[in-house]
């Protein structure tokens, strides 16, 4: 018996999430934390961000689970990213070019370019898989 659809789980934001739609963030089944490490999987992306800067803390924000959440989804680029390529975390919850070599933790493939860090761009997320 199915009991989500989508993925989707509402928690209450670590801080002012307003401006962090499409940030990878840890939870621990009631806060969300944006994520800080490359190498410690994320477990979501933000899909939108609190409503209030000041209101945060009784408010949720809607968080896609990587590896149940049916479909693309918007990330925050930390970076160039180039259309096609694969994309690991980055250490401030974006998402940037894999490496190719190292720890890290790879959530997607990017589906469009980005130039600049803090570009939203389309990608094909992945359950987190960790390299090394």
């Amino acid at each position: 018996m199915k009991i989500r659809e989508d993925g989707i789980i509402s928690l209450t934001p670590a801080a002012d999430y307003t401006a962090k739609r499409g940030y990878l963030v840890t939870h621990d089944g009631s806060t969300a934390t944006v994520s800080a490490s490359a190498t410690t999987r994320a477990q979501g992306v933000i899909l939108d961000g609190n409503q209030t800067a000041a209101g945060y803390a009784t408010e949720k924000v809607p968080v896609a689970l990587l590896g149940a959440y049916k479909g693309t989804l918007l990330m925050c680029a930390g970076g160039a990213i180039s259309a096609g390529a694969w994309v690991q975390q980055d250490t401030d919850g974006q998402v940037v070019t894999d490496a190719g070599t190292g720890s890290r933790v790879i959530v997607g493939q990017a589906l469009e370019a980005a130039t600049a860090a803090g570009d939203l761009i389309e990608v094909a997320p992945i359950a987190p898989l960790p390299l090394s």
